[in-house]
């Protein structure tokens, strides 16, 4: 009877060692990113900034002033542009017009092919609003800051701020786009 038990000691013993290392090597893979996180539903979470964002400006805005989006800020690399800098306004414009607000997503289309987002000739006015921000990252998310803007005397009539998980996706939408540019010598 104390050898079986003995045995199932050991046995218990060397299970747990090796979960443990197992777990210590999931830990140290998970931390690395190697598995895709869950999936952040971008698209539902800007959308829900929209409508933050214009609960706060609603009293500001008429349902016939322009609003143009502009794309986000990298606070780490200022002057670059990267498809998450365009994506996020995007789908918060594209909120905002589903809310019945006229919205210019001429500077921040990701995708030109795609008919409904083109301006027309009735965005071509002035822009009364600006819809802008920054995002910064960290270790483990992506902090966007949102602000609704009065075109005409820089009141800021709406802010948001939310961080979304830093996933392998994320990151790659906010790498800097690569441009060219051709220095002219004198």
């Amino acid at each position: 009877m104390q050898q079986r038990t003995k045995a199932k000691i050991t046995t218990l013993c060397a299970a747990l060692l090796l979960t443990s290392g197992c777990t210590a090597a999931f830990l140290d893979i998970a931390r690395h990113d190697i598995f895709v996180k869950d999936d952040v539903r971008l698209i539902e979470r800007n959308y829900a900034a929209a409508d933050y964002l214009i609960q706060q400006a609603g009293g500001y805005i008429g349902k016939y002033a322009v609003i143009r989006a502009e794309p986000l800020a990298d606070i780490n690399q200022p002057g670059m542009e990267s498809t998450f800098g365009k994506l996020l306004p995007e789908h918060v414009g594209v909120r905002l017009s589903q809310l019945g607000y006229q919205v210019d997503l001429e500077n921040v289309i990701v995708s030109p092919e795609v008919n409904y987002l083109k301006p027309g000739e009735d965005y071509k006015r002035k822009a009364g609003f600006i819809l802008s921000g920054s995002y910064r990252r960290d270790q483990t998310d992506m902090n966007i800051s949102l602000r609704l803007i009065d075109a005409k005397n820089k009141q800021v009539v709406g802010v948001y701020d939310y961080r979304l998980p830093l996933t392998r996706e994320i990151n790659e939408l906010a790498r800097p786009i690569p441009q060219i540019m051709r220095i002219e010598q004198p």
